[in-house]
């Protein structure tokens, strides 16, 4: 029925769409039509052009031709003239009658001249063929411009009328020289403008085409119009396109344009001829170009306009046809109209019911089904075609079939539907269903069966669960604000009320913006919207306000939430409150780059500073410096006062050195007693550059001389300070500290020796000799296992010449360097704590070798002294170290003597007094070494548990020579026999020595004159 009524309806485009497709094929072909006249009609013009161009070169030939012959002639008639003219003087009646006659003959022979004519420079006649009786040439004032401004050897001139007939002629004039090349006069001649023109009369001439000769006055010579006929005129032509082309110095040019003589539309072709002052004109009628264009086009309309017609006539035929054809679909359609009604209320209901995207159940009152719907067959146990006539308890689960029961009763009682909710599971995937049971009743109100109604709500129960999650996710520590697409608030958590203080009441219809705090500028903002928009969100810290003022940083997460379509419907914002991290962060920086006692820069940040320094000195060229501040003995400081007023005492140091550099220097601590000051920006001498560095370590010397009031004490400090110069090399900051370290130790060096003030520059050869420790202290670590150490023994005598013991000295036998000096070395090892190892080693050896003298009755009473480092004393456990020693050596403990300094017992007095007390009780001695040199304290003579004074050999060496070297080694004789002390003088090298310190009480004695340090005896 449906199908019927489309076709009806249908009917009038029968009609039309032949009328279409006719009008579509008219247009086609006046389409096609209209693409070959223009075709056509532009081939006929440039065949016309090229057409033109070819006989217009033709005309130019021939013009030039006839130019050529004149020139020619005259060209044979000089060659005859100019030698009779020298020879006949040019003198009027001196034998020009022969040569007058040659001319009158050679003029006869010239018949394209009009007149010859021979002049001398002034335009005098010499000869005239016409025999006027003219004494001048008539047109010679314009000859004479014409050749002044030709640059050839000859003219030919445009027309020009005779002044006294005013006939029209052409001049062609050529200079007569003498034999010495001096011009002696002209030979000219004249040419009527029918000479030009006649030279046209060979070109045949085709219908509407015509021909014209024109100088460049634009005077005509001559014409040939279509009809053959020559038209020899005068006239000044005035036409614009011939004006233009004469100007131009084109050679040749085309245009369309009427013509200046009889008004006719032509195509031109404009053509100069060669060294000439005339151009040829060729023209065609454009009438005569299109002409047969013209008849074609007519041809072609006359036959479109037939097969216009004729099409017509069919359309009109297929019209008369379809209108038959539509009055019979009318009778069907009225016999059909019930049948189509009846269908179209059915295919209504069946649309309705495909509308509905629920599944639709029909059951008989025994619970069969005799109708189902569903959109998406999927959701169905069985196809549908297969479950009519089909019991439901035969399809569904038991337990569903029993619920479905019972609610079908209670639907049939009450009459009023009823809601179930159910499970099913397809491909092991749970659906959830709910239906609404609905009874069907005829019109006596009988139960004719139910009515099921069933919609798939699994994916609404997803979103109900997620809804609640995120409900429950809504309140969540983190802030969340929820704005629309215009940026104004919505909804707001309680943890932004929590971290803004602001209730959601506050904000909702309100922007972010009441958050702001002002620490981000515009620019920020739309940068930070820009992001949002183009990529979807945005992740950064952020600065904002509270309700009570407080700026706080956040964390920001700005999402857009997008449509199916893509536009933003809504964004969304979750943040927390990350200032206690932001503090905890500054504050972690602050203890990894500043030192927390003084707040000033640490070594780390120092060291990174001075390497950022020599990046940026090795581009601009500049300076800068590193001074190292040390403070001289602040130990004692803490020893005597205590740490607080040390700690006090620093605080004031640095900001005393604060007080004194500039804000872009840097200073920093970079020890417990040191101080680095980076000093910037000291120009590009190096030399300004170290004035510069040395006055601020002036400045810095001067300023920390001053006292210190401290906790009601004062407090006096020295300092020595060692520059480094930084230039343009680019050195690591750890390097530069080291060298600053360096130049502080031989500052503090040469104080100490020369008295000179404590500022030293690094020195390149103290870091060279820095460097070469630190390669021989990697050496010294495997000297040991390498077996390359040796031990040395030199005798102690008692006076006269008894040998009491020896003095154990260590030597070094490297593999390369042979045997290095115990000056070198014993300083590097302990500074490296390499000296504890090799001490025990040492210790080891010496007890060895007591315990072997046990054997030997004639040694067994000697005694071996072993020096002790104060790093020795300093170890945990040295004491059962050299207790150990004894017991597995067997060595007498009486026979050790363990030589120490005075610089041992300034560290720690009282605890060096009970370790070498503990070895006293071992039966250990102890030798003070070196005395005299250092502090030389009589209290630590007093308690300390020593047997022997050692007189240190530069006092020794001075003896009978320096009266005070004399008095102190007296003193020391006397202390010592004063205390019960054995003195021993080490140095002893002459007799004399040995005699002077017998005479004063000394009566041992070790050095060169009795022995040298070496290995023991074999025999030993």
């Amino acid at each position: 029925m449906a199908d019927s009524d489309s076709r009806f309806v249908e009917q009038p485009g029968k009609t039309l769409k032949p009328v279409a497709v006719y009008l579509l094929v008219m247009l086609v072909l006046v389409a096609s039509a209209a693409t070959v006249a223009v075709q056509t009609y532009r081939h006929n013009k440039d065949a016309a052009a090229s057409r033109s161009n070819a006989r217009a070169d033709l005309a130019a030939e021939f013009v030039a031709t006839a130019f050529m012959s004149s020139r020619s002639g005259l060209q044979t008639v000089a060659g005859f003239v100019e030698p009779m003219v020298a020879q006949a003087g040019v003198l009027p009646d001196t034998g020009l009658e022969s040569l007058e006659r040659l001319l009158d003959e050679k003029r006869q022979q010239l018949n394209y001249v009009d007149a010859l004519f021979i002049t001398d420079t002034s335009g005098n006649l010499l000869y005239d063929s016409e025999e006027s009786g003219a004494q001048k040439l008539a047109s010679w004032d314009f000859l004479r411009a014409q050749l002044a401004s030709s640059d050839r050897d000859g003219v030919i001139t445009p027309l020009h009328p005779n002044p006294k007939t005013g006939q029209l002629a052409i001049w062609n004039a050529r200079p007569l020289r003498s034999p010495s090349e001096e011009l002696a006069g002209y030979l000219v001649a004249r040419h009527t403008p029918a000479m030009l023109a006649d030279s046209l009369a060979r070109l045949s001439m085709s219908e509407g085409q015509s021909i014209a000769i024109l100088d460049t006055t634009m005077t005509l010579v001559g014409r040939l119009p279509a009809d053959g006929d020559l038209v020899h005129t005068g006239i000044r032509v005035k036409e614009p396109h011939t004006r233009d082309f004469i100007d131009s110095g084109q050679d040749s040019a085309q245009a369309i344009t009427a013509s200046p003589v009889d008004g006719t539309q032509r195509l031109y072709t404009f053509q100069r001829v060669k060294d000439t002052p005339y151009l040829v004109i060729v023209g065609e009628e454009v009438a005569v170009i299109v002409r047969d264009w013209w008849q074609n086009l007519w041809i072609s309309v006359v036959a479109f306009v037939v097969v216009a017609v004729v099409g017509w006539l069919s359309v009109r035929q297929f019209q008369r046809r379809a209108k038959a054809e539509q009055a019979l679909l009318a009778e069907n359609h009225e016999r059909l109209e019930l049948q189509r009604s009846a269908q179209a209320s059915e295919a209504r209901l069946r649309a309705l019911i495909r509308s509905i995207p629920d599944l639709i159940f029909v059951f008989d009152e025994q619970g069969r089904f005799v109708f189902v719907h569903a959109s998406d067959e999927d959701q169905l146990i069985k196809p549908a075609e297969d479950m009519l006539g089909e019991h439901y308890r035969d399809l569904l689960p038991p337990e569903l079939s029993g619920r479905l029961a019972s609610v079908t009763e209670q639907v049939g009682v009450t009459g009023q539907p009823a809601d179930l909710e159910y499970q099913l599971v397809f491909d092991g995937e749970v659906r959830e269903f709910s239906a609404k049971i609905t009874v069907l009743t005829d019109k006596e109100n009988r139960n004719t069966g139910f009515l099921a109604v069933v919609r798939d709500v699994t994916q609404s129960k997803i979103q109900e669960a997620e809804l609640r999650i995120a409900s429950t996710a809504f309140e969540t520590h983190l802030g969340i604000i929820i704005t629309d697409d215009q940026g104004l608030i919505l909804r707001a958590n309680r943890a932004f009320t929590r971290i803004t203080g602001y209730e959601e009441h506050e904000v909702v219809g309100k922007t972010p913006a009441v958050l702001q705090s002002g620490l981000q500028d515009r620019s920020f903002y739309q940068n930070f919207w820009a992001r949002v928009k183009e990529l979807g969100s945005w992740e950064g810290e952020i600065w904002n306000r509270k309700k009570n003022g407080e700026v706080y940083a956040e964390w920001l997460t700005v999402t857009a939430i997008r449509s199916e379509s893509g536009a933003i419907l809504n964004y969304v914002g979750t943040f927390h409150d990350i200032t206690k991290r932001k503090e905890a962060e500054r504050e972690a920086h602050r203890l990894a780059f500043y030192d927390s006692l003084t707040g000033l820069a640490n070594r780390v940040l120092l060291e990174d500073r001075i390497t950022e320094v020599a990046r940026s000195n090795a581009r601009s060229g500049g300076f800068a410096a590193l001074l190292e501040v040390e403070l001289d003995h602040f130990r004692a400081v803490n020893d005597s006062r205590g740490y607080d007023v040390g700690d006090q005492v620093l605080k004031s140091v640095a900001e005393r050195i604060s007080g004194l550099v500039r804000s872009n220097d840097t200073l920093a601590r970079i020890g417990g007693d040191e101080f680095g000051l980076l000093l910037l920006e000291l120009g590009e001498s190096e030399q300004a550059a170290a004035r510069t560095a040395e006055r601020m370590a002036e400045k810095i010397q001067t300023a920390l001389q001053q006292p210190f009031e401290m906790a009601g004490s004062v407090v006096r400090l020295a300092s020595s300070i060692g520059i480094v110069l930084i230039g343009n090399r680019q050195i690591p900051g750890d390097e530069q500290l080291q060298r600053a370290e360096q130049a502080t130790q031989q500052a503090k060096q040469q104080a100490r020796q020369n008295g000179g003030r404590p500022i030293a520059f690094f020195d390149p050869e103290i870091q060279a000799r820095a460097v070469e420790n630190i390669l021989l202290e990697d050496e010294l670590r495997s000297a040991l296992d390498a077996e390359q150490f040796q031990l040395y023994f030199q005798p102690q005598i008692s006076h006269p010449d008894k040998v009491q013991g020896y003095e154990v000295l260590l030597r070094w036998q490297h593999p390369d360097k042979g045997m290095v000096s115990p000056g070198v070395f014993i300083p590097l090892a302990e500074q490296s704590r390499l000296i504890i190892p090799i001490g025990e080693w040492v210790l080891q050896q010496a007890c060895e070798q007591l315990a072997r003298w046990q054997a030997n009755p004639d040694r067994k009473d000697l005694y071996l002294a072993v020096n002790v480092s104060v790093y020795q004393f300093q170890h945990a456990g040295f004491p059962d170290q050299v207790a150990r020693i004894l017991d597995e050596t067997g060595a007498p403990p009486h026979l050790l003597e363990l030589e120490v300094t005075e610089s041992l017992l300034m560290d720690d007095p009282d605890r060096v007094t009970e370790i070498m007390n503990r070895l006293r009780d071992l039966g250990i001695r102890f030798s003070l070494d070196d005395f005299g040199t250092g502090y030389s304290s009589l209290s630590y003579l007093k308690r300390l548990p020593l047997d022997q004074i050692k007189i240190d050999q530069s006092f020794t060496r001075d003896l009978g020579e320096n009266s005070t070297s004399g008095a102190i080694v007296d003193s020391i004789i006397g202390l010592s026999n004063g205390l019960k002390l054995q003195v021993i003088a080490e140095g002893v090298e002459t007799e004399e020595q040995r005699d002077w310190l017998v005479e004063h009480g000394c009566r041992h004695f070790q050095g060169y004159l009795f022995a040298r340090p070496g290995p023991l005896p074999a025999d030993s």
